[in-house]
């Protein structure tokens, strides 16, 4: 009876931290979420939904072709590299609701070339996060 008893036991404690890694998931998943509006052509749209409590910062990559460059982008990129295609945006103090980031390009981008990933803070958990968005 008591190797079934720790059978359960081990059984009962797997149960308990599969619960554990799918809510943290579901953390992070809920604390930003991001669509693109246009994801081709010379302008690129990409809304952020913020939910509470506050991220604080948002670090966002912007992935494109290589050598596209952008004209425009609001807000301003921190850098971009043109080789790469990747620009990067820093957003502080970012509270509950919408972010936009805007891109005018210098030639259109054919459908399925950018995606972008944010990262920020869970400020409950105090845990990085990373989110990919694709188009």
């Amino acid at each position: 009876m008591s190797c079934l008893r720790k059978r359960m036991f081990l059984l009962f404690m797997l149960l308990a931290c599969v619960n554990l890694l799918a809510v943290q998931t579901a953390i992070a998943r809920d604390l930003v979420s991001g669509r693109y509006i246009s994801s081709a052509g010379k302008n690129i749209i990409l809304d952020l939904d913020i939910k509470g409590p506050s991220t604080g910062n948002l670090i966002v990559h912007q992935f494109l072709s290589a050598e596209v460059d952008i004209i425009s982008s609001a807000p301003s990129m921190v850098k971009f590299d043109k080789k790469s295609g990747k620009a990067q945006w820093l957003i502080k103090k970012v509270q509950p609701g919408k972010v936009r980031i805007t891109m005018e390009l210098s030639e259109p981008i054919l459908p399925g070339l950018v995606r972008a990933e944010v990262r920020c803070r869970d400020q409950e958990t105090g845990q990085m996060v990373d989110i990919t968005i694709n188009p």
